[in-house]
């Protein structure tokens, strides 16, 4: 499997993702590292704090369909989301 390429757009808001997770849980987040952007991904998607899941939906608005469909492959995150 290769590394996954994310837009400009949705970098932006995987950014904006980490920060609201570091401020509100104290968890950081490498987002230069492949496994642990996939984490952060994970979590927020299934995280049930409102305002995370309000900067998740920023961020996957911006992704590509194939984006979507290996990050559903890879059980990053649920098929239930994109449904």
């Amino acid at each position: 499997m290769g590394a996954l390429i994310f837009n400009q757009a949705s970098i932006y808001h995987l950014q904006q993702l980490e920060y609201q997770f570091r401020r509100r849980f104290g968890e950081r987040y490498r987002l230069s590292e492949e496994s642990s952007r996939m984490e952060l991904i994970t979590k927020s998607s299934q995280s049930s704090d409102i305002i995370i899941q309000k900067y998740f939906r920023k961020f996957a608005h911006e992704l590509e369909p194939e984006l979507i469909k290996e990050l559903v492959s890879r059980g990053v995150v649920p098929p239930k989301l994109w449904n």
